[in-house]
């Protein structure tokens, strides 16, 4: 689990001030149900496909509004994400911190079973995603293709 939801929540709250838009209004635009915005205010973490939605928006970084970089956007940086690009990034952050799923998961961090259904192509929840960027020094945006 995000250890600290008070980045997000307090960078995302930042971002939507900027736009002077209501919650309703800015739900709208990104697709999103409106009672999840508040919930995002209130401490909620989004799943990848909204939290992908609400970076498109605000042309930011997953990094950046997690809190894990202070860089808003990265030069090369696609919207939307790539699932196929998980897997490969997950496995070279492993390789570079001389780790491996099963150390993780006895951290806490994964499911020690979700790694053959992260092969077959799906992703973890972005908390999850989250955690691994951050135990292994990786980036969000570059474990789901956005950069």
């Amino acid at each position: 689990m995000i250890n600290d939801t008070n980045n997000f929540t307090e960078i995302f709250s930042d971002l939507l001030s900027e736009t002077q838009l209501s919650n309703y209004k800015f739900s709208k635009l990104i697709g999103v149900d409106h009672k999840r915005i508040k919930a995002y205010l209130l401490g909620s973490i989004p799943t990848t496909e909204t939290m992908t939605k609400i970076c498109d928006y605000f042309k930011c970084s997953m990094d950046y509004i997690t809190g894990l970089t202070e860089e808003f956007s990265y030069s090369n940086m696609k919207s939307g994400y790539n699932i196929s690009s998980f897997m490969p990034e997950y496995q070279k952050l492993l390789t570079r911190n001389a780790m491996n799923h099963y150390i993780l998961s006895k951290k806490g961090l994964v499911n020690e079973s979700s790694l053959s259904w992260w092969k077959k192509g799906h992703l973890p929840q972005f908390e999850v995603i989250y955690n691994i960027a951050y135990e292994l020094g990786g980036s969000i945006d570059k474990l789901l293709g956005r950069i």
